[in-house]
């Protein structure tokens, strides 16, 4: 019971300090990550005050990885993969192996052996997934050329990372005399990458949607919550059984998802989890620093920043420059891949638990790669910075925009309902609709009818973000459920304020809620019921329809007045 109440303090601590880490940043015009590690050096071991246990910390943490991992895996496609790997592939393995050669000319210089400068280098040759996704995500260039060719680029040195540790612990416990045994491990890991990676993909991509339809079928939240989870985990821990990665399973399991119909309604369902997740990585990073060791061996922080912020950049930006890519996308995507982070914690690890790496080393690297997270956002700050004042930016999307022609003919539907239904068939044969609908089976119905469609709950900020409401002229919400639908009239505005929402409301009162969220017109269910009523009969009394619809008119409108 002890160990149960000593995590859910812990848990509790770190996001308090996250919070107040993360506020205070914001204040000071600093990203969040950077409050986020400094919460964590406050509840370090190293820091008077409480101490958390970094241990059970991390392995929540964890969580968080594989998640944002997921979740940028969802958002690509294997035609994504193909398209830039051989480019990526080839930049990711020349940037650490400049950062490598970096650590070995170096090393003289800082008092290393030639140990220590394999583990140092190997450390910090590898970029960090987390940071520069949690970076492009907060700028909103996931899709962009930039974003795209650093995520190809930290998909490929994870895998380097791993033959890496393979390769330095079989040398290690060899001591100079196993390099035939070092190759034939680094041999059989790459072989059993490159089966587990084919067997995932050959097989998840044609069991998974199949598995993940059927579940949405039965119309659940809670059960289809629980498939993705299960295998969000159930392939990140497949992958670390495999010799790979957890960050590197999870990757993989959101790329099966991307090839489904059900991906947008995934990455609705996770987002919110994963946030809160992900935020124990940046706390967790904090509380590794040791501020002691780290003015000991300035010397040594010194190299491992250069080779962190100076070598694999310019590698990266200079080879791309080479690939005639031009220079703002270049110098963007190197600003992105300047982070170490994960492995370096592994490899780092790696080398003190084999008695390579003293510990000052090791906290002098550690910290190296915390300074690089927390200069991280500066920099890319920076480099988009130095493109604006040169009246240049990176491409923000490889996404065409629509066609000027298209603009202001495109309706949105928020429930494909009876309502729904009606209004999507007046509609669809003169105008652009697309159908927001969290059922499968009326998602499909609006698939079948030729409508497009996009499947997921209409609250999550990742189905209102590729619903395309920036483009749409009408947005007509027919939910029945009046919570998610004020939810969703608010966050519509927000996204295109010039667009015309209309939504149902069932009582007057729901219509005067909804109109204070921004909408332009209410429809009150009980009201329009009662006057096609009276409508009827007053026709049947004699009135001709024109007149019939005057009275009706006058009356409609007291109603809207009284709202």
């Amino acid at each position: 019971m002890e160990s149960e109440s000593g995590l859910l303090l812990d848990v509790a601590v770190a996001f308090a300090v996250a919070l107040a880490g993360g506020w205070l940043a914001m204040r000071l015009r600093l990203p969040a990550i950077v409050g986020y590690i400094a919460g964590g050096l406050f509840i370090s071991p190293f820091t008077p005050g409480f101490v958390g246990d970094i241990d059970r910390l991390r392995l929540i943490a964890d969580i968080g990885v594989v998640l944002l991992l997921f979740a940028v895996g969802v958002q690509f496609t294997l035609a994504d993969l193909r398209r830039g790997g051989v480019r990526s592939a080839l930049i990711a393995t020349l940037s650490s192996a400049a950062v490598l050669a970096g650590a070995f000319a170096v090393a003289p210089l800082a008092g290393w052996s030639a140990e220590e400068a394999a583990y140092a280098g190997a450390a910090v040759s590898i970029c960090s997934s987390v940071v520069l996704i949690t970076l492009l995500e907060r700028r909103g260039e996931i899709a962009s050329e930039h974003g795209r060719t650093a995520i190809a680029i930290s998909v490929v040195q994870d895998l380097i990372a791993v033959i890496l540790i393979i390769v330095l612990e079989a040398v290690t416990e060899e001591r100079g005399g196993g390099i035939g045994d070092a190759a034939a491990d680094t041999a059989l890991a790459g072989l059993k990458a490159v089966a587990f990676i084919t067997g995932l993909l050959f097989i998840g991509v044609r069991v998974t949607p199949f598995v993940l339809n059927r579940i949405a079928e039965e119309r659940s939240r809670e059960l289809f919550f629980l498939a993705v989870a299960a295998l969000v985990i159930g392939t990140a821990l497949a992958s670390e059984y495999a010799g790979l990665s957890l960050a590197l399973g999870a990757f993989l399991a959101g790329i099966v998802v991307s090839e489904s119909d059900l991906s947008h309604r995934v990455l609705g369902e996770l987002l919110p989890v994963r946030d809160v997740f992900a935020v124990l990585f940046f706390v967790t990073a904090g509380m590794l620093v040791d501020p002691s060791a780290v003015v000991g061996e300035w010397r040594t922080l010194l190299a491992i920043s250069g080779l962190i912020l100076a070598v694999r950049p310019a590698i990266v930006a200079g080879l791309l420059l080479a690939a005639r890519v031009h220079w703002p996308a270049s110098l963007m995507t190197a600003a992105l891949v300047t982070p170490a982070a994960e492995f370096t914690f592994l490899l780092a690890g790696s080398g003190l638990d084999g008695g390579v790496l003293s510990e000052d080393l090791f906290s002098a690297i550690l910290t190296g790669a915390v300074v690089s997270i927390v200069l991280s956002p500066l920099i890319v700050a920076g480099v988009d910075r130095l493109s604006t004042l040169r009246g240049v930016r990176p491409a923000a999307a490889t996404t065409p925009q629509p066609a000027p022609s298209r603009l202001g003919r495109k309706a949105i539907i928020c429930g494909y309902n009876a309502v729904g239904q009606t209004v999507a068939s007046v509609l669809h044969p003169r105008f652009e609709v697309v159908v927001i609908e969290e059922d499968r089976t009326l998602a499909r119905r609006a698939t079948e009818r030729g409508l497009a469609v996009i499947e997921g709950s209409p609250t999550s900020p990742a189905i209102i973000e590729h619903a395309g409401l920036e483009d749409a002229r009408v947005v007509v919400i027919a939910l029945a459920d009046p919570f998610a639908t004020r939810l969703f009239a608010e966050r519509a505005r927000v996204v295109n304020p010039y667009a015309d929402i209309l939504a149902r409301a069932v009582v007057r009162s729901e219509a005067a809620k909804l109109q204070r969220s921004g909408i332009a017109d209410a429809v009150v269910a009980e009201d329009e019921v009662a006057f096609e009523l009276a409508r009827h009969g007053l026709h049947r009394f004699g009135l001709s329809s024109r007149e019939s619809l005057a009275i009706i008119q006058q009356y409609r409108a007291r109603a809207r007045l009284a709202v």
